[in-house]
């Protein structure tokens, strides 16, 4: 059995242990403590706030660039969430790749992954596309630290559509019992950065960044109305890698 599976057992116990008959629930809660104690989770109130953890593909393996953790960072603050950078198995079981891990009450991880998932791909068709209608003539160097540069620029525009999620304290203390007991060791993820030759002025490529990203707009999963984004920027993993912001 998983942790994941066993969180889902130890909720179906913490529901029978408030049953009206003291021998089910009894044993219901020996059953959940039991889980509790075997798996490392530290409170039955965290498992009842359904802390939950939805994982997003990166488009690197291990040192993904800054401009996407930075999109990564800003979509987990604004949904509330604690952010890893880790490695798996893909689904078809032939290499490893990396992603972001968004850690939170339940729908928050589901949505920021969701959220991630549709930005992320907006983002790369913008960067394909100022590569191709802006840095055509650019040697390969300085393409892409130019296009890395207006990423940048369309991420601190996205920054500033959604309002950062204002998370309550015993949110954050369940949040951070689940840490501790499932990721208390992590070390610092060390993007890439890629920057233009001194010779390049690059202000030019973050402003059309910049205005490319203001236009942003994404359908909400969970409430199915239209809502703009405008996110914070911060980050957290080796096999689990602690994000930092821009």
């Amino acid at each position: 059995m998983d942790k994941k599976t066993a969180i889902e057992k130890i909720r179906k116990c913490l529901a029978l242990a408030k049953s009206q008959e003291p021998h089910e629930a009894a044993a219901a809660m020996r059953q959940a403590q039991s889980l509790m104690r075997t798996f490392g989770i530290e409170h039955p109130e965290m498992v009842a706030a359904g802390i939950e953890e939805s994982w997003a593909k990166s488009a690197a393996t291990s040192r993904p660039p800054r401009y996407e953790v930075g999109l990564a960072s800003v979509i987990a603050e604004a949904f509330g969430c604690e952010l890893l950078f880790s490695k798996r198995v893909n689904d078809s079981h032939t290499k490893i790749v990396g992603g972001y891990v968004f850690i939170g009450v339940a729908p928050a991880s589901e949505v920021a992954q969701y959220t991630f998932a549709v930005l992320a791909r907006q983002l790369r068709a913008a960067r394909a596309d100022y590569i191709v209608t802006r840095l055509k003539r650019c040697g390969q160097k300085n393409k892409v630290a130019r296009a890395d540069v207006f990423c940048l620029g369309w991420v601190t525009a996205v920054r500033r559509l959604v309002d950062k999620k204002v998370t309550d304290q015993g949110e954050l203390a369940l949040i951070a019992a689940y840490m501790r007991a499932n990721y208390a060791t992590t070390v610092e993820l060390r993007d890439v950065e890629r920057l233009p030759t001194k010779r390049v002025d690059s202000s030019e490529d973050r402003y059309r960044g910049y205005e490319a990203g203001s236009s942003v707009q994404i359908r909400d999963a969970v409430a199915g109305d239209q809502r703009q984004l405008a996110l914070p920027y911060e980050c957290a993993s080796d096999d689990m890698q602690a994000c930092g912001g821009l």
